[in-house]
């Protein structure tokens, strides 16, 4: 089967992602968006973080470093792309 592009007419192929002409999106193509930086760094940095942040008594600059690693892995998590 084929299938027409709305914004400029050229007929492609069903499984086409994008139009070769113009650069449409199928939406039925679309692939959801990857994890990317949340799991594979944000989420380690949190947990470690606040780890070391648990653990107590340790030097006041490791505790600093701790507490940037739960901030920068939040931030990273929570990443709205």
């Amino acid at each position: 089967m084929r299938k027409t592009c709305p914004r400029c007419g050229q007929s492609a192929r069903e499984r086409r992602a994008r139009c070769r002409r113009c650069g449409y999106r199928y939406p039925e193509q679309a692939s959801p968006k990857p994890a990317g930086l949340a799991m594979g760094a944000g989420f380690p940095l949190f947990v470690t973080g606040t780890l070391i942040l648990l653990v107590g008594e340790l030097s006041t600059a490791l505790n600093a470093i701790a507490a940037v690693m739960v901030v920068v892995g939040a931030v990273l998590f929570f990443d709205p792309r």
